[in-house]
């Protein structure tokens, strides 16, 4: 906790003046000096020389998330769940980080910055936009793993250029590129954090100049996470990109292209793993059913915003009905709307929602289970490894059984290590479920439709009642499509396997 040298009160720091201040005697310091400053007021010793940094570690009595805060800030609710049943606290000492962002923007910037981004959802429901929960946005530090990668020496290439055409043959020659390189690439992050999922992570990209050495002046004020998943996770996204990146520069150079060398290849190897912290603006906001929460993170120090945009219904179909009166006149002057085709137009729109809504389930599935997301992946088999490891722990009597138990063990990690590849490969929603649960609407929509235009009955009331009742199956379908994308723009609760708080503590 840092205290003001004059008065002894709390400091925080403002993202305004970018300044450590003081709001009970008004002073203001500069965060890169204050700790000579305090230290000389006696107030603060020198850090600890094994880097590490105390503050006060907050649990969710809900969900389990954890959060720190380095100076007297009450936690009210809980950012992941939006839970307002807080809060557990304790000391708590963690690995102070090499680098820090600070925030750039202040938290009024970041609501409208947010609100703007709102004003264009025109179907999004009208309980995001309540002040009451846009009041609830947080000012978080999330831990990331900096990566440097490099390379000196030498790389080599193959290229091959047209030389001549003899009869019915091409003539080639062939080269080997030898090239001596010097190369570095820097700034490329990723979280650290189970909790916050890649997508949102990776939507509002940080600026790496702005970094500045780690300082614990920036953080009063304001939340921290702590990480939960190791600092290689990320390596190979990492290289690919470098990879990718490197590939294509490299593609731009005349020597290269002189040869025929179209794609020259230089791997870079991971040189530094730093770890920074990086400031957001985190909100989180349960639906209706308060089965699912949307979540809203803005870059504090750009002001960018990503976020889930679900659809209310109501506005969705009144939008469409409004939509659909002008086409519905335009078919009715049009020469051509036979009552066949009519039909045909039924079963057209039945088969487009089956593949959006087939489409559409495949990623929710995804979602819900973050088959995408190697943080969460990670967290979760180290999490069922640590399980494993208590469950043997307690039967070791004697030699032979832990023997026999350690086998088994290994086995169970064998199977969880096949399943998790084939889970990878066919991340889809079960296949009789998707039909039981929201396809059967549009199969028996295209059914009608198909067996009327096969009868080809005499009456045009065949047709368009068949018309009719497949356009109100395909209707309620669409409710289900809205459902799904809101499933998809949406998290579940972050229970973490926990109740009541961190039971592993």
């Amino acid at each position: 906790m840092i205290k003001c040298p004059n008065c002894s009160a709390e400091l925080k720091y403002d993202v305004d003046s970018q300044s450590v201040t003081c709001e009970y005697c008004g002073s203001k310091f500069n965060p890169k000096e204050l700790n000579t400053t305090v230290k000389k007021a006696g107030e603060m010793d020198d850090y600890d020389p094994d880097r590490v940094i105390e503050g006060k570690s907050y649990t969710c009595s809900q969900c389990g998330a954890k959060l720190l805060t380095f100076d007297e800030t009450a936690i009210t609710f809980c950012s992941y769940c939006g839970s307002q049943a807080m809060i557990e606290s304790k000391m708590m000492k963690t690995n102070m980080p090499d680098y820090i962002i600070p925030f750039k923007k202040n938290k009024d910037e970041c609501i409208n910055n947010y609100k703007k981004k709102l004003s264009k959802a025109i179907f999004a429901p009208n309980y995001m936009k309540s002040e009451i929960v846009v009041s609830k946005f947080r000012g978080i530090y999330m831990p990331y793993c900096i990566y440097t990668l490099g390379k000196k020496g030498n790389i080599e290439n193959k290229g091959s250029k047209f030389k001549k055409r003899r009869g019915d043959y091409d003539y080639y020659d062939d080269y080997r590129i030898d090239a001596d390189i010097d190369a570095e690439y820097s700034g490329i992050s990723y979280d650290l954090v189970s909790k916050f999922y890649d997508q949102y992570s990776q939507a509002i990209p940080f600026n790496h100049k702005e970094m500045e050495p780690f300082n614990a002046n920036y953080l009063t004020g304001f939340y921290a996470d702590t990480k939960d998943v190791t600092n290689n996770i990320y390596d190979g996204e990492v290289t690919s990109i470098v990879r990718n990146n490197t590939t294509s520069y490299l593609s731009q150079r005349r020597e290269f292209r002189k040869y025929g060398c179209s794609s020259p290849v230089a791997n870079l190897d991971i040189t530094e793993r730093k770890m920074g912290m990086f400031p957001i603006y985190f909100l989180a906001i349960r639906d209706k059913d308060e089965q699912h929460v949307h979540y809203a993170v803005i870059n504090g120090q750009t002001g960018k915003v990503a976020m889930d945009l679900p659809i209310d219904f109501k506005k969705y179909i009144i939008a469409s009905i409004i939509l659909t009166i002008p086409v519905f006149l335009l078919f009715e002057l049009s020469l051509f709307l036979i009552p066949s085709v009519v039909v045909g137009i039924a079963i057209a729109f039945s088969l487009i929602s089956m593949i959006i809504s087939n489409s559409q389930l495949n990623k929710v599935y995804e979602k819900e289970h973050h088959t995408d997301d190697k943080g969460f992946v990670s967290a979760n088999e180290k999490k069922a490894a640590q399980e494993k490891e208590k469950e043997e722990s307690k039967n070791e009597d004697k030699k032979d059984a832990v023997i026999t138990e350690k086998k088994e063990v290994n086995a169970i990690k064998f199977t969880l290590s096949a399943n998790k590849d084939r889970t990878k490969k066919k991340a889809k929603y079960p296949f009789m479920e998707k039909i039981t649960k929201y396809l059967y609407k549009q199969i028996i929509a295209v059914i009608i439709g198909f067996l009327v235009l096969a009868a080809n009955p005499v009456h045009d009331y065949y047709y368009y009642g068949a018309a009719i009742i497949s356009f109100a199956l395909t209707t309620w379908a669409f409710r289900d499509l809205v459902k799904e994308h809101n499933l998809l723009v949406s998290n579940k609760l972050p229970q973490l396997e926990k109740r009541g708080g961190d039971e592993h503590e």
